[in-house]
């Protein structure tokens, strides 16, 4: 098939380019922090300005999904925590990627099911054929419209420009030894070369020739009419089906190894006595990581079941139903061990972000097992499309809640109650860290190490480069308390 740009997309490419070099602007310019939602505005006016009479699908997860990515590149302006940060660099750009797929893939509410998947990684290959006959024939397109004489005279000015560089070499030579004031004329051209740093502007325009292909090829490809990819046929579906009386019998042999295993939880913890020889620190250590993997294992267990389990007679199912209701209730006992066994080692050795993260990922279980448990009981229920929609929102408030606000605050309140805090640690965190740091000193300005500590930040956020696109609302207001505290 023959390469065919319009008018109308010509214009489009020029609209893209002005979005590429946004992207270099917002995110190869120093810690990105206001650029990131500035650009996410800008690319889905863009967007939605190119598809404007283009009919969408899967319009209420396609909102939800653009809500979450603004929210994400909102979290570089209001936030600072690195992990996250990095983290996200990382996400949106896929959760983009996903929802321009979405909201322009032919079949409405079969975003949970395999053939989306697969459109994804073909909607990415064809983007990359279209952007590379795009570069084979642009040159072509550019000059189609000429006249073979000016397409002869363009040429011969090349080839000119081609001789002249030799002569000029040696003429320019005559002329600096002829002439010392023309010399040192010349001698300023390489150092204004030097100044414009010729190396570092070849890296950008690279990057922003990278950014607007990008840009341009995905837009482009999915504006084009496509098939869904067929369905799995329902005769498959069925083999898939695992036999009833082998899933009874996994679930019985589950189940007597959990209710072992909750007896034995039950009597740690209501009877508070520990196995001889451990702390509460040693014990919630040994055992938080493997009862949150059993609990996750447990999990796709459920869902594997739930979905595949083979339909027999009604005793069976409810027998089955029975038996999986009883492996989410020991699931939940078991993430409730887990729970308590962190909050433990808290206690022992003080807040941290990756803590506070797993203990809010807990609460996301705990959320995915009640909904496991109604899926059990009603049949007309998704459990892929709750679990990807209850997954986009758990990321989404992970970043929009301030954790390590959190995290400070119950470090503050600890080292009130038993005066012991890391500051180092605090000090490591985002800017709220600071912050908490300043806290303390109002508390204590004696504290060992603290003052040196703000001191050294408060220089660091002295002497550091500012620009628009780094602009960040925590950083401003560490920079703001720190400038008003005296140190001592």
């Amino acid at each position: 098939m023959e390469f065919k740009l319009k008018k109308g997309d010509w214009i489009f490419f020029l609209v893209c380019l002005a979005l590429g070099i946004l992207a270099e602007r917002s995110f190869l310019h120093g810690i990105i922090g206001l650029s990131y939602p500035v650009f996410i505005t800008c690319f889905y006016g863009v967007f939605f300005w190119r598809y404007r009479s283009f009919s969408f699908t899967n319009k209420k997860l396609g909102l939800l999904l653009i809500a979450s990515i603004w929210l994400l590149s909102l979290s570089f302006f209001l936030n600072s925590n690195m992990v996250l940060y990095m983290l996200n660099i990382l996400v949106i750009p896929v959760m983009v990627l996903i929802q321009l797929v979405l909201v322009t893939y032919p079949v409405e509410n079969q975003w949970h099911r395999w053939p989306f998947v697969q459109n994804l990684f073909l909607s990415v290959g064809a983007a990359i054929s279209y952007v590379f006959r795009f570069i084979m024939y642009a040159p072509k397109l550019a000059v189609r419209g000429l006249e073979k004489s000016k397409s002869a005279t363009i040429r011969k000015i090349f080839i000119g420009v081609a001789i002249s560089f030799p002569l000029l070499f040696v003429i320019l030579n005559l002329l600096v030894s002829a002439d010392q004031q023309f010399g040192n004329l010349l001698g300023t051209i390489p150092r204004w070369l030097l100044a414009l740093k010729i190396e570092e502007e070849v890296l950008r325009t690279i990057a922003t020739a990278i950014y607007t292909l990008v840009i341009f090829g995905i837009l482009q490809v999915l504006r084009t009419s496509r098939q869904p990819l067929p369905s799995e046929p329902l005769t498959q579906k069925e083999k898939m089906a695992w036999d009833s009386v082998i899933s009874l019998t996994v679930l019985t042999l589950l189940n007597m190894v959990y209710l072992l295993f909750v007896v034995i939880q039950f009597k740690y913890f209501f009877s508070e006595t520990l196995k001889e020889g451990y702390t509460y620190a040693e014990f919630a250590r040994r055992g938080f990581f493997e009862l949150l993997s059993v609990t996750m294992l447990n999990l796709l267990i459920i869902s594997t079941l739930v979905s595949f389990v083979e339909k027999s007679s009604k005793l069976m199912t409810l027998v089955i139903r029975v038996f999986l209701s009883l492996l989410v209730f020991f699931s939940g006992v078991m993430l409730y061990s887990a729970f308590i066994r962190l909050f433990m080692y808290e206690e022992a050795y003080g807040f941290t972000f990756a803590r506070v993260l797993a203990h809010s990922f807990m609460i996301f279980l705990l959320v995915i097992l009640c909904y496991s448990l109604m899926r059990i009981w009603m049949d007309r229920l998704s459990l892929v499309r709750f679990y990807i929609i209850s997954a986009i929102i758990f990321y989404t408030l992970v970043n929009t809640i301030q954790l390590d606000r959190f995290v400070v605050e119950r470090n503050l309140e600890r080292y009130s109650e038993t005066g012991k805090i890391d500051i180092h640690y605090l000090n490591s965190l985002s800017y709220e860290g600071v912050e908490g740091l300043m806290e303390l000193y109002e508390i204590n300005p004696e504290h060992p190490g603290l003052s040196d500590l703000l001191l050294q930040r408060k220089q660091d956020l002295q002497y550091s480069v500012k620009s628009w696109n780094s602009i960040n609302m925590s950083r401003r207001s560490a920079e703001k308390t720190l400038k008003d505290l005296e140190l001592e």
